[in-house]
């Protein structure tokens, strides 16, 4: 049997349902609607869909089928049991196929077995997202260690050696817990940070701030203006068709993976611009924590301290003032709802089943989060999203020394400044950052050569007021000064230049304004 594509359309009275069946044989087509649960048959097409609300039965015989032979399908019109009421998540077209009952995937995982959707929702309230809690023990002689989707794989890398290195950074994760995966990630972020190239996109940027001036499609749209694509449909009915039942703990680290999922999606898309490349993928699953080290979290700040810093680590564009429009963007795509997270996930699989081996990702997470975010509610991604905007990331939680490396480089900048007064020398970023090698970075911000005693080589870089020899400014509406100055002015350039990245330190956060990224106790739920 096949299952023909469908479109789900209501009002106050009715339910309408589009069935494209072009190769039906239209004398034999039955349809069959009992309570919450319409089928349609018509061989070689099967459909069965459960809604959330009750139809008129089909023996009443209130029912309208017609067939439109001009595009292929059958359109079913239903009776609604009470006028007026409105069926959710009929968008949502994966969750209409799935039967309340048994779903028997075969999947070391816990699948519901009856309809359980009152009980999940009274263990979702007022979830803190912040809270502190430690995960358990797993038990090596019956699982081995765990990860995936919910942690519900174990065992995987095992038989697959020779995929692992394209896939994660993690060596040997199936003998590693989840404590011993993070501590080699953090080590591994620490080690692998590159001052001169964070330097150079740190004086240099034009291409950061194009990207963070760039303004992505989804700002100019509301939650209710969100809309999948053709192509997103088709891609949802070859999802499997099951839930997912969460203990809190484990519903806990799901959401907290969710964020970054979609910071790694968001940050890929602000540095394309928004035309996706070759290196999409590679982007996705290397800003990602959870893809690159099947890595789980218990605290939001956790994941946005570890997504920031990769993103200042491995990606090709390594600026801070980028890595904190990412998560305000994040923020934003969670606050739009599921519908507009399904379609960063669906884009997030489209890019993995194009690259060798990484396909890999979509079985252990992808798929089973497309299948899991279209039974989550709003209102639970808004609290999520208000809780991600009070987490306040500052360069001192990178753990990389970024503001005594800032200070270092400017202070080198202002003395080569000094030095080129009246040589009307030319920009050379690279001479600075080549220059920085031989300093040490110490607590107050200063910085000594590596010998006192031994004069400094002449290396002449003149402040320019151009934008490409300045730190990015938070005022993004600022403009250079005239250009008619004497170069004797360069210095004091240098000392305004100072004097601004000193204030962005302390003002890149200023939309995640606050520590307290614990949500609110009394904060009602959406309906």
């Amino acid at each position: 049997m096949l299952t023909p594509k469908f479109e789900v359309k209501q009002d106050d009275e009715h339910l309408t349902v589009k069935i494209f069946a072009p190769y039906a044989q239209i004398s034999d087509a039955e349809v069959n609607i009992d309570g919450d649960t319409f089928t349609f048959y018509s061989s070689p097409y099967y459909l069965r869909l459960t809604f959330g609300g009750k139809l008129v039965d089909s023996e009443l015989e209130q029912h309208k089928a017609t067939f439109d032979a001009d595009i292929g399908a059958f359109i079913i019109t239903c009776k609604k049991e009470t006028r007026g009421q409105t069926f959710p998540n009929l968008d949502m077209l994966t969750a209409l196929l799935t039967p309340h009952g048994a779903t028997g995937v075969n999947k070391p995982s816990i699948e519901v077995i009856g309809d359980t959707a009152e009980e999940e929702e009274e263990g979702e309230e007022d979830f803190d997202w912040t809270y502190q809690q430690t995960l358990p023990e797993e038990n090596l002689v019956t699982a081995g260690h765990k990860y995936g989707f919910a942690n519900s794989f174990t065992g995987v890398f095992t038989s697959l050696q020779n995929e692992l290195k394209g896939v994660v950074d993690i060596v040997d994760p199936d003998n590693k817990s989840a404590g011993q995966r993070r501590e080699e990630r953090v080590c591994q972020e620490l080690s692998l940070f590159d001052e001169d190239h964070y330097l150079a996109d740190f004086f240099e940027v034009d291409t950061a701030k194009q990207c963070v001036e760039f303004i992505p499609e989804y700002y100019s749209i509301t939650a209710d203006e969100v809309e999948l694509t053709e192509e997103e449909r088709e891609e949802l009915l070859k999802l499997p068709r099951k839930e997912h039942l969460l203990d809190p703990g484990t519903r806990s680290a799901v959401y907290l993976g969710l964020v970054d999922l979609v910071y790694s999606w968001a940050f890929n898309h602000r540095i394309t611009l928004g035309e996706n490349c070759v290196e999409s993928s590679w982007n996705v699953a290397k800003i990602s924590p959870t893809l690159s080290w099947l890595d789980s979290f218990t605290q939001l700040k956790d994941v946005a301290v570890s997504c920031v810093r990769r993103s200042l680590t491995f990606p090709l564009v390594r600026n801070w003032h980028l890595a904190q429009q990412v998560l305000r963007d994040t923020a934003h795509i969670l606050l739009l709802g599921r519908k507009k997270v399904l379609q960063c996930l669906l884009e997030i699989q489209r890019f993995f089943k194009q690259s060798e081996p990484r396909y890999l990702l979509n079985q252990l997470y992808i798929t089973d989060y497309c299948v899991w975010i279209q039974k989550v509610k709003d209102n639970k991604l808004i609290s999520l999203a208000d809780s991600l905007k009070k987490v306040k990331v500052t360069k001192a939680d990178m753990g990389l020394e970024l503001e005594e490396l800032e200070a270092a480089a400017l202070l080198v900048l202002e003395e080569e400044g000094d030095e080129g007064e009246g040589e009307g020398g030319e920009d050379n970023i690279n001479s600075l950052v080549s220059d920085m090698t031989g300093l040490t970075v110490i607590e107050n911000g200063a910085a000594l050569g590596a010998n006192d005693n031994q004069e400094s080589s002449e290396v002449i870089i003149p402040v320019h007021q151009g934008s490409h020899t300045a730190p990015l400014s938070d005022d993004s509406d600022s403009s250079s000064s005239d250009s008619d100055s004497d170069e004797s002015d360069s210095s004091d350039s240098s000392d305004d230049s100072s004097d601004a990245n000193d204030k962005d330190s302390s003002s890149d956060s200023s939309e995640l304004d606050s520590d307290d990224d614990t949500l609110s106790e009394n904060e009602n739920e959406n309906a």
